[in-house]
């Protein structure tokens, strides 16, 4: 196995300001409050209840979905949810996706509302889920009492909100370490959000040693869960599985535990246990997109055609009414259905794709499709004219395609015999995500069902190899101190790996390491703003790209330059 690809950081930790004055809790005037239920006359019941205690910026939601769209837009102080949300999602899904996808804040309280039969799974993952469950029925005094208890922990969190507001993560894990020099009730609290904060930044072996060192003295669910991830991203697999294993035995409904542990057996090739793991998660909990989807490639993987298309088909089903749809659910989905001959079905999730995707960059797969089941119909000549459409519109993107649709003209290229135009499709990709197990095993496939699987070995052993020498040469450049030399290996990189989420941070990294030794250079400022923005649209939630884009406005003010 190559080396992995080194990062490297010049930040040093920024001074820690003052804390704001508290807030008075006496009433809830001051709060931003979203009130989540489906049922009209527990949310006017509850409105009533928080207006008797000052409460006057309230707002309402009535199912997951349109929850967290609210999440998304505006950072509450108080969310009160009950368990059960009517059909599909429950609370605690709520939670642990908005929770996810980073759209609660440090200082936010999430209190679960839930019903005497409900409460015992509530309570049962209550190691990693909110801040107080109340239970029905309650008074409003109770719950105001149960609020007001959360949120005069919380206040310690506000500070950190800034920090993580401004995307200084750096400066919000130095105020969680000064909280918890400081000692008192809380520690364990500012404990726990440094290592959502260390796992936010990637830094997988500050997470690995702080957790193992608090597992030590007790057993702490989230701790477990935390070392897991970091185990895996480090590649520690025997470990991390036997981690996840006993948060699924001692937490039955963490059904993220069972998410994880699918990963594991994925990334050490035990396909057929992360599909038996992953069926069970989805046969407690059907209703999450990614887990649907997870069983849907696993399945897939594992030669289980008939699960693998009834996942994709609920995961397409599922995603449509998500904030996060992927084409690749609807184009291994339209495979499966040209594998068995039904090409009307394939043609109709064609159809699906440009009226979801709206005629953007991954609408090609539509005419990639109709490429494939040309071809399945004995039409060679009309398959081949299609898929020169195809690649004429993939050809005319601004940006290079995704995955997604570059592995599918791949596939189509495949098909007909298109070798070269194929493997060159399949290293572009390889190359702006050579260290995903998940899309090397695709690959690996893809190139399987043609009989070619030792190119496809090939081309990713190589490809590895290539990016992390090319990668660590700049980053030794770098710790030597010849910063320019780093800055432009860097950028001749990113040119033949636009989408390589590490090679663009290093570079970034590089350009503004250039910029706060030796003085401001437009060029270089210009490029790591451009970079910055790609980061932004391949992850939005990446921890290092806000904390990057966090130090290139530093960088501005520093020089006097405004943003």
């Amino acid at each position: 196995m190559p080396a992995k690809v080194r990062a490297y950081s010049f930040v040093d930790r920024a001074p820690i300001a003052a804390a704001d004055e508290p807030v008075s809790l006496d009433d809830l005037s001051a709060f931003r409050i979203l009130v989540i239920d489906h049922i009209p006359e527990m949310r006017a019941t509850l409105s009533m209840t928080l207006n008797q205690f000052g409460a006057q910026a309230l707002e309402y939601a009535s199912r997951s979905g349109e929850a967290l769209g609210m999440l998304r837009r505006t950072p509450y102080d108080i969310i009160l949810c009950a368990y059960d949300l009517g059909t599909g999602f429950d609370g605690l899904y709520l939670f642990e996706e908005a929770r996810r996808h980073g759209l609660l804040k440090a200082s936010c309280v999430f209190v679960m509302l839930t019903g005497e039969r409900q409460s015992s799974k509530v309570i049962g993952a209550a190691e990693l889920a909110p801040d107080a469950i109340v239970l029905k029925p309650f008074t409003g005094d109770t719950l105001f009492a149960r609020v007001q208890r959360a949120l005069r922990k919380k206040q310690r969190f506000k500070p950190i909100d800034a920090a993580i507001i401004a995307h200084d993560f750096l400066r919000a894990i130095s105020l969680c370490e000064r909280e918890i020099s400081e000692g008192g009730d809380d520690t364990l609290d500012f404990v726990r959000m440094k290592v959502h904060l260390l796992l936010r930044i990637a830094d997988w072996h500050a997470t690995r040693d702080l957790c193992r060192s608090l597992l030590a003295r007790s057993d702490l669910a989230w701790a477990k869960m935390a070392l897991g991830k970091a185990l895996f991203q480090l590649r520690e697999y025997d470990e991390a599985q036997q981690i996840f294993r006993q948060v699924m035995t001692e937490h039955e409904l963490v059904l993220e535990a069972y998410d994880w542990l699918a990963r594991v057996q994925q990334a050490q090739h035990q396909v057929a246990a992360a599909k038996l793991t992953l069926s069970q998660a989805v046969h407690k909990s059907p209703y999450v997109v990614n887990r649907m989807r997870e069983l849907g490639e696993v399945a897939l993987a594992a030669g289980d055609v008939a699960l693998a298309e009834q996942s994709l088909t609920e995961t397409v089903r599922l995603a449509r009414f998500s904030f996060w749809p992927q084409v690749s659910d609807y184009s291994q989905l339209a495979e499966l259905q040209i594998a068995r001959g039904d090409v009307g079905a394939a043609r109709k999730t064609a159809a699906t794709i440009k009226r979801d995707f709206r005629q953007g960059p991954e609408a090609v797969l539509a005419e990639v499709l109709e490429a494939d089941v040309l071809l399945k119909l004995g039409d060679r000549s009309k398959a081949a004219v299609q898929l020169d459409q195809a690649l004429h519109t993939a050809s005319l993107l601004i940006e290079p395609p995704s995955a997604a649709v570059a592995l599918g003209l791949a596939k189509s290229c495949l098909a007909q015999n298109r070798h070269e135009q194929a493997r060159q499709l399949t290293l572009s990709v390889l190359k702006n995500r050579h260290d995903d197990p998940q899309l090397a095993a695709k690959v690996t496939r893809m190139y399987q069902q043609q009989g070619r699987e030792e190119e496809a070995l090939q081309m990713i052993e190589e490809t590895a190899a290539n990016i992390v020498e090319i990668n660590n040469e700049a980053v030794l450049l770098a710790k030597q101190g010849n910063l320019q030399a780093a800055a432009e290996r860097f950028l001749a990189a990113v040119k033949d790996m636009p989408a390589n989420l590490q090679v663009l941070l290093n570079t970034i990294n590089a350009l503004l390491a250039y910029v706060n030794q030796h003085g401001w250079h437009d060029s270089y400022m210009q490029r790591a703003k451009e970079l910055l923005t790609r980061v932004s649209t391949l992850d939005p939630a990446n921890g290092k790209g806000l904390q990057m884009a966090e130090i290139f406005r530093k960088t501005q003010r520093r020089f006097g330059i405004k943003g």
